[in-house]
């Protein structure tokens, strides 16, 4: 636990120079936080900001740790699925992809026509 506080201080106290660094404006950062220019100063300057508004800050600045995040995520997910039996077989999936999304001649992997 101790780590993840430490982690967190030293985010806090390094959000400036990854702000600086991005590629992002400062306006645009200040936009996405709805907070205002003075406020965003402020907290910057005494490293305030709210755990809401450094989650909305790390995924702005850390997109691919978002991405990771929610593959992580999924992945989880899938194994719960797998685990309690909430599986489909590939035939059902293909063919029900079929339906939603029919055309008008369709091949395999072997180029023959699948109808």
């Amino acid at each position: 636990m101790l780590d993840i506080v430490l982690n967190y201080k030293s985010l806090l106290e390094n959000i400036n120079k990854y702000i600086e660094e991005s590629k992002f404006k400062k306006e645009y950062i200040i936009d996405e936080l709805g907070i205002s220019r003075a406020t965003f100063y402020n907290k910057l300057k005494k490293q305030s900001f709210s755990v809401s508004e450094m989650i909305k800050l790390s995924s702005l600045l850390f997109p691919e740790d978002v991405k990771a995040l929610e593959i992580k995520q999924a992945l989880e997910r899938s194994r719960k699925d797998s685990a309690s039996g909430r599986v489909l077989e590939h035939k059902s999936v293909i063919d029900d992809a079929r339906k939603k999304y029919p055309c008008e001649s369709s091949m395999d992997l072997r180029g023959k026509k699948v109808l």
